[in-house]
């Protein structure tokens, strides 16, 4: 299908539309559908339905991108609503913009040799929890979580607002990693974390810490240099933000 070579698409409607997932192919009235996966695994079923819907209403091409989503490019304005459709259809959904929690990404430690932990388990669970549990929780910035089976590092956890790693039979967690114009390598909690529930924990916390100590535009990695690392490792390894957490997320 031939894309637009005209824009007539409104500023405000491109933006109420990025918040669904629909990124503007620039220059035209097409975009590009951001799926979510869910730590990149999708059946063999939904695959076939996204290579039909890629013909039906896009470009007939399918991108993988470095989170673990898959976008669909080339697809007319007026085509959004019938493919929302097809994907609902397919049991899928578009989404992963704006300042709130991203889509979890995660390594294959769960069927890799060198896996230490069960990347596909913790990394769906945090989906559920937070990404989808989140999801109408506005923070100051986008959140990037990953998870990485062990030391080698695949998907590398370190430069993720918050990531977790299989690490002696336990987890090792990093806050404050980015990257992009700016960046930071994430540093280690000074604590080894053998219960999966204990990342759950260190992961809403870190949520709530943000949402409550976060400047409006700012990462959780400069909120982190701005508070100091020790004091945020304190309220993380400390229960006492989960007592505030009704007023927090009232904010």
């Amino acid at each position: 299908m031939e894309t637009a070579n005209h824009t007539t698409v409104t500023e405000e409607e491109n933006k109420r539309l990025k918040g669904l997932g629909f990124l503007n192919n620039k220059g035209t009235d097409c975009f590009s559908a951001r799926i979510i996966t869910g730590n990149g695994r999708i059946t063999s079923d939904q695959l076939r339905k996204l290579a039909d819907a890629a013909d039906k209403y896009g470009d007939g091409k399918v991108v993988c991108t470095t989170r673990l989503t898959v976008e669909m490019p080339g697809i007319p304005y007026e085509q959004i609503d019938a493919f929302s459709k097809a994907l609902s259809d397919a049991g899928m959904e578009t989404g992963g913009t704006g300042p709130k929690v991203r889509p979890v990404v995660s390594c294959k430690g769960t069927t890799c040799k060198f896996g230490q932990i069960d990347t596909y388990a913790v990394s769906e669970e945090i989906h559920e929890r937070f990404y989808k549990g989140w999801h109408n929780i506005t923070l100051p910035h986008k959140f990037k979580i990953a998870v990485g089976g062990c030391p080698n590092n695949c998907v590398k956890p370190n430069l993720n607002d918050i990531g977790i790693m299989g690490w002696r039979g336990g987890y090792k967690i990093f806050i404050g990693g980015r990257w992009g114009k700016q960046h930071a390598i994430a540093q280690p909690l000074n604590k080894h974390f053998t219960e999966k529930e204990e990342v759950m924990q260190i992961i809403e916390k870190a949520l709530l810490l943000f949402k409550e100590q976060g400047n409006q535009g700012e990462r959780f990695s400069q909120m982190i240099d701005r508070i100091g690392f020790d004091a945020v490792e304190a309220q993380l390894l400390s229960d006492e933000i989960l007592e505030r957490k009704a007023e927090i997320l009232a904010q």
